[in-house]
């Protein structure tokens, strides 16, 4: 029988004993042969060269005379594009420019904001503060207004932001203490606040162009005194979590949407009625009709307490 051990009589090696490698002849396994490593230097230039065709590409190009014409071509027309869009649809596009001015507040200016819009009975003067500039020729061309933190009376964004957020909040909480919560709770309610001021606005802008009021009152002001309804709000959402729905809270609702009526007719006034030295070149109070007076003041009693009643029930269902 053949063994790959050789001719041994079929005495076979045992485990851990020693064989002789001579009785099964020189057998070696061929080992891998490995190149010796070679440390590259760190500082060892870099023999790839990016290839200089494309930087050439781009300096013909933007030297060629036909290319600057082109861009110069494009260039006028996204220009001409954007007067266009400014001209004819820069009315209903809300500046942005000027935010800053109603993120102008102090710690002071907030606690005082807040007792106005809850108590506006105590305020006796409503007038903003206005410093007129002029054209250079002498004449009146511009109105600006001091910033909320000098102004008790200016509009400001900060509030209705932080109002706005306190409000969703606020509903998520209680309804979390009552076993209620769920995450789509968030997106709902700041989805349902929002239509309410996004109506509310609507309504006012368009009783501001249908009585054909002219005033120099911007779109970010007609946003922050929409705004400053949630704080009357988060005091009835309050009040409905301690006292529930009866009665009392009934009375609450109408108590505090009378107080904000009263704080929108006084604010709203500069914007329905705009003082003479608000518009150039026109005596504008002077100048309405007293029947055109009349509607107006009409339109802003039902705005300032009918509208905002039916939106303060509705907040608080």
């Amino acid at each position: 029988m053949y063994s790959p051990y050789g001719n041994t009589g079929g005495n076979y090696p045992q485990q851990g004993q020693y064989q002789d490698p001579s009785v099964y002849g020189n057998i070696q396994h061929p080992q891998p042969q490995h190149a010796p490593f070679q440390h590259q230097p760190q500082n060892a230039p870099n023999t790839h060269q990016q290839p200089q065709g494309g930087n050439e590409f781009y300096n013909n190009f933007f030297q060629d005379p036909a290319s600057s014409m082109a861009a110069q071509f494009a260039k006028n027309s996204l220009g001409q594009s954007n007067d266009y869009i400014q001209q004819n649809f820069g009315a209903f596009i809300p500046p942005t420019s000027n935010l800053n001015y109603y993120f102008q507040i102090s710690n002071s200016y907030v606690l005082r904001k807040l007792r106005l819009i809850l108590f506006p009975f105590r305020n006796k003067n409503w007038a903003r503060l206005a410093s007129t500039q002029g054209a250079g020729d002498g004449t009146q061309s511009s109105i600006s207004y001091a910033p909320p933190s000098q102004d008790i009376n200016a509009p400001d964004l900060y509030i209705p932001f932080m109002s706005y957020i306190t409000y969703v909040l606020l509903w998520a909480l209680f309804q979390g203490l009552k076993g209620d919560f769920h995450p789509q709770l968030f997106g709902y309610l700041a989805s349902q606040a929002l239509a309410c001021l996004i109506f509310d606005i609507f309504i006012f802008r368009v009783g501001l162009y249908l009585l054909n009021c002219v005033s120099s009152g911007s779109f970010w002001d007609i946003v922050s005194f929409s705004g400053y309804k949630y704080v009357p709000i988060i005091v009835l959402l309050i009040l409905k979590q301690f006292i529930g729905v009866g009665f009392v809270f009934y009375g609450s609702i109408c108590s505090l949407a009378g107080s904000f009526a009263l704080f929108l007719m006084r604010s709203l006034r500069f914007l329905v009625l705009p003082p003479s030295n608000s518009v150039v070149g026109s005596t504008a109070t002077n100048s309405i009709p007293a029947s055109q007076r009349r509607l107006r003041l009409q339109f802003l009693f039902v705005y300032s307490f009918v509208v905002q009643l039916l939106v303060f029930i509705f907040m608080n269902l």
